[in-house]
């Protein structure tokens, strides 16, 4: 269709605007790569069968609607004439939204205005537009946008867990300048079209490869660090592997990232922990390891001083990030056993049919591949502390050995009858609620009471608002110098959101959001657009300052304010309906989607698995979760 000051182009034609000329986008390319970078963005999304593009030139606005006056026309009912307005300045994009009956939304959230990042959806009333990165032929360069690869690693968490299958993230950086078109042309061939791709800040970009094992996994890294760049250049990749690098999103991105960091022009590609590592000799990590304790903390501290002197168990109870591992830290190093090891396991991470080999050990030939002797958790830590992550995930079997333990101090190898005497400190950490489970039977009530000796309930940080400035800074301090960036401090715009903000990843989640800030920061403090956007979207309003705690009503608002969170909406002429739940809303459009594209794929799970991108299990999954069926008369 042709509109007023243009036409639509298809992606497989060169994309140039009416000079000719080839426009760059700053944001996600090094600023020593700037002038060179060839990165062209534009919108593109689906009319008529047929993928369109259209090409944003700097400093000219484009205004999207459905009629006259619009520049852009797109015949859909539920825009209106003129819906909303696109501008690229400054090497990046910013959606104004034009008074839309049917709105205009980043992330599942209403916006009036909003910067937009290289691969970001944009929904106007029902048309999805999306922000992408073209090459010099004008082909796309199939680039996510951060918030979206955030979701998609969080539905990979769910699927691996309902099918027990692993899944590999990968941080590629660059190591010289190159071309920013350059170096992601040659990412994306390694890659097949199943795996997604996120810029990270300056220079760096995120890799999802769903159902990939860590020979894969490592086998697609050898190939990305070994690929040609153009002159000495050279791809430096983190290659992580979940269950055993991290439990939750925000800790295998945060360990693909370090395993970046340690990969060098000698050593292009480095791994993150592996299942032959699960257990971690606990070291302090400037990073990580600061405790800055507010009203809330200060009798958590307390209580963990009070205890460390003694070897009775301790139990860490807290919602995931909120520093469970630097509290046990705390207690080892504040008692009579510091000089001596402290080792940690993530429950979760190990292999079932391992577990009880990886915490005590096991004998030549106990099991196949037993192929020597090898000591234990509780071995190696004799005399110093044995740190159990995420202990409620631990299998019976291992239950009842660990109490074993607990009581005489004493255990077997597998494949051995010998006991082994130890003196070791147990500490042990989990999110959830062990007493509970003791009374359902999903844990043994008898370790339950052994281990529960003391139990110190760590308070998440939208209880500790008091502490968010200072943790922040300590971060930013820290990132700075991981990523050799000169941000001085934060605005006390972008502060307001972080204090607004509900952090169901907590700790860890704000550092994560400190150091990608500190990574696309263009100036010397951190400006609100410098955060994403479920942070951008947090009301400082709405806080309360008694004792640092949220509003009532907050929590549940930023929890889901990650989600898509509106239903299909109505045409112009009949404005959509409000006041449902979010939650139901977006369970209701998924599910509508889901049975409309199975329809049009005639019910063929592959073909519609393709269609929607994302694999087949995740699809049977998901209809299995939403109740989506095939009717009885196909």
């Amino acid at each position: 269709m042709e509109s007023s000051e243009g036409h639509y182009m298809q992606s497989s034609e060169p994309v140039r605007d009416d000079a000719g000329t080839t426009w760059t986008l700053e944001a996600g390319v090094p600023s020593a790569l700037q002038q060179s970078a060839a990165l062209r963005i534009a919108l593109m999304w689906r009319h008529a069968g047929k993928m369109e593009t259209r090409l944003l030139s700097p400093d000219t606005p484009l205004v999207v609607g459905r009629s006259v006056p619009a520049a852009l026309w797109i015949d859909d009912r539920t825009l209106s004439r003129e819906h909303a307005r696109f501008v690229l300045s400054g090497g990046r994009v910013w959606v104004d939204d034009l008074g839309s009956k049917n709105g205009t939304f980043l992330d599942g959230r209403r916006v009036s205005r909003a910067r937009i990042a290289v691969g970001d959806e944009i929904v106007l009333g029902n048309v999805a537009l999306r922000v992408q990165a073209l090459g010099v032929g004008g082909e796309s360069l199939d680039l996510e946008g951060e918030e979206r690869l955030l979701r998609r690693v969080e539905d990979e968490l769910t699927r691996a867990r309902h099918f027990r299958r692993p899944f590999a993230l990968l941080h590629v950086r660059i190591g010289a300048a190159v071309t920013a078109e350059g170096w992601i042309k040659v990412l994306r061939a390694c890659l097949q079209p199943v795996h997604r791709v996120a810029l990270y800040g300056t220079g760096a970009a995120q890799v999802l490869l769903p159902e990939t094992g860590a020979e894969e996994a490592s086998r697609i890294a050898q190939a990305i660090a070994a690929s040609p760049i153009g002159g000495d250049a050279r791809l430096l990749v983190g290659c992580i592997v979940y269950p055993d690098a991290g439990s939750n999103a925000n800790e295998l991105f945060a360990a693909a990232r370090e395993a970046a960091r340690r990969a060098s022009p000698e050593r292009p590609v480095a791994h993150g922990p592996s299942a032959a590592a699960a257990t971690v000799l606990a070291r302090e990590d400037p990073a990580v390891g600061g405790i800055i304790a507010g009203q809330r903390m200060r009798a958590v501290i307390e209580a963990v001083k009070r205890v460390a002197a003694s070897r009775i168990p301790v139990v860490l109870h807290g919602e995931t990030g909120t520093g469970k591992e630097v509290l046990a830290r705390m207690i080892h190093e504040s008692g009579p056993r510091k000089g001596m090891r402290m080792v940690r396991v993530n429950c979760g991470a190990i292999p079932k049919d391992l577990v009880e080999s990886t915490l005590f050990g096991h004998e030549r030939g106990a099991f196949t591949g037993a192929l020597q002797q090898q000591k234990g958790v509780f071995e190696e830590a004799d005399g110093g502390t044995v740190f159990l992550d995420e202990i409620g995930e631990l299998p019976p079997a291992a239950q009842a050995a660990l109490l074993r333990v607990l009581e005489v101090g004493a255990f077997s190898r597998v494949g051995s009858s010998r006991e082994i005497q130890v003196d070791v400190r147990v500490v042990a950490a989990t999110h959830r609620d062990l007493e509970a489970m003791a009374a359902s039977g999903a844990f043994r009530e008898d370790l339950y009471y052994r281990l529960s000796g003391v139990v110190v309930d760590i308070p998440p940080l939208r209880e500790r608002r008091d502490e968010i400035e200072p943790l922040a800074r300590h971060f930013l301090r820290a990132a700075g110098e991981a990523n050799g960036r000169h941000v001085e401090g934060v605005a006390p715009e972008a502060l307001a959101l972080l204090g607004a903000y509900a952090w169901p990843g907590n700790v860890r989640e704000l550092r994560n959001v400190i150091e990608r800030a500190v990574v696309v920061a263009r100036g010397a403090i951190i400006e609100p657009e410098d955060l994403p956007p479920r942070v951008r979207a947090a009301e400082p309003e709405r806080v309360s300052d008694a004792g640092g705690a949220s509003a009532p009503g907050r929590l549940s608002t930023s929890l889901d304010s990650g989600l898509r969170s509106s239903a299909p909406p109505a045409p112009e002429e009949a404005p959509a309906a409000a006041g449902r739940p979010v939650r139901g809303k977006v369970q209701q459009y998924e599910a509508q989607l889901l049975h409309d594209t199975l329809e049009a794929a005639g019910w063929s799970r592959a073909e519609a698995a393709r269609r929607l991108g994302m694999p087949v299990r995740t699809l049977s999954y998901r209809m299995k979760v939403l109740g989506v069926k095939r009717p009885s008369s196909c």
